[in-house]
């Protein structure tokens, strides 16, 4: 009988996730977190927006329903992606990142195209740099909080 260390580790490699995978239960408690840093953020975001003098409030794409639910929509999406690539890449956190910016690079053009077409009453640089703002505080959380939580070798 061999006591090998090869011999040994086969079992425990079978169960084990590699460094930088996400673990599904982990996950969904780092997708509460988002989803709450998320809100936190973009509300302060609106409410510093709407809060001056200007009439930035009757902007459509400020409105607190339209903000929240595209916020937990985001955050839902972002956190499907790390199951997504859990499955599919052979480095998931490492990918998610790089999936993060690229989503984020692309969301932001709807709100460029907003500003030059100005589809809605109010549209102007006080409307929608906020709604940009909003875009990057909500990947910077996911970015931050789904791998720092959803590791699989994350501190329990």
């Amino acid at each position: 009988m061999s006591l090998h260390a090869s011999t040994l580790s086969v079992g425990v490699q079978e169960s084990h996730r590699p460094a930088g995978a996400f673990a599904p239960r982990r996950l969904l408690r780092a997708t509460g977190v988002a989803i709450g840093g998320s809100l936190v953020a973009v509300l302060v975001t609106r409410s510093l927006a709407v809060s001056g003098t200007s009439d930035t409030s009757r902007f459509s794409p400020l409105a607190p329903g339209s903000v929240i639910s595209l916020t937990v929509l985001g955050v839902l999406l972002a956190a499907a992606t790390c199951l997504w690539l859990q499955r599919h890449s052979d480095r998931p956190v490492a990918m998610f990142r790089t999936v993060a910016l690229a989503a984020l690079g692309l969301s932001l053009i709807p709100d460029l195209v907003v500003w030059l077409a100005r589809p809605f009453p109010q549209t102007r640089a006080a409307t929608v740099l906020p709604l940009m703002a909003m875009h990057v505080l909500v990947a910077g959380v996911c970015m931050v909080v789904l791998p720092w939580l959803g590791r699989a070798d994350a501190g329990a």
